[in-house]
């Protein structure tokens, strides 16, 4: 579900290549065109050869980055912050063709994240902090998913409100974070 939409992002992108990557698109570069348009930029990966790249930047600022190898079927998706559920919402691609990277793997590149950048400590430690809820017309208030970050949080906010319902939502800190 593309939530929001995004401006292409200017090459080099300005953020980590850590995680290594979230998902693993399992999709051929020329098909992935039809979601993505045509590549941004065409560059050579030392040792792996030419690849294709797209970048993305939401208007919650989350920053998306697109890679696929002329070698292979498969492309990578690397983000600004380990926010597995928060690109995949925002990402064009069908859920299907996308792998996300296993969880023990994701911890590991998180603990690499920490090592690398320590000034973004609580920022990583709060990716689970918020919670986002609904109160219907009954009066009733629902959460909605599981915990997330803030920035992920406040984007499904704006993103339920813009859909005209009369639902009021919201977020909140999970209490003990």
């Amino acid at each position: 579900m593309n939530l929001e939409q995004p401006i292409p992002l200017t090459f080099p992108v300005s953020f980590p290549d850590i995680p290594s990557h979230l998902f693993m698109l399992k999709i051929s570069r020329t098909a992935v065109s039809k979601y993505l348009g045509p590549p941004m930029m065409t560059d050579t990966v030392e040792g792996l050869g030419d690849a294709d790249f797209w970048g993305f930047e939401y208007p919650c600022g989350l920053k998306v980055v697109f890679e696929f190898l002329h070698a292979s079927d498969l492309g990578r998706v690397v983000a600004d912050s380990p926010e597995l559920q928060h690109v995949l919402r925002h990402i064009p691609v069908p859920s299907e063709f996308c792998e996300p990277i296993a969880h023990p793997q994701l911890q590991s590149e998180i603990n690499i994240l920490l090592s690398v950048y320590p000034d973004r400590k609580q920022e990583i430690g709060q990716l689970r902090a918020f919670q986002v809820w609904r109160q219907g017309t009954d009066g009733n208030p629902f959460t909605i998913g599981d915990p997330t970050s803030e920035r992920d949080a406040a984007c499904w906010v704006r993103h339920f409100e813009s859909l005209g319902h009369h639902q009021h939502y919201w977020y909140t800190k999970v209490s003990g974070t």
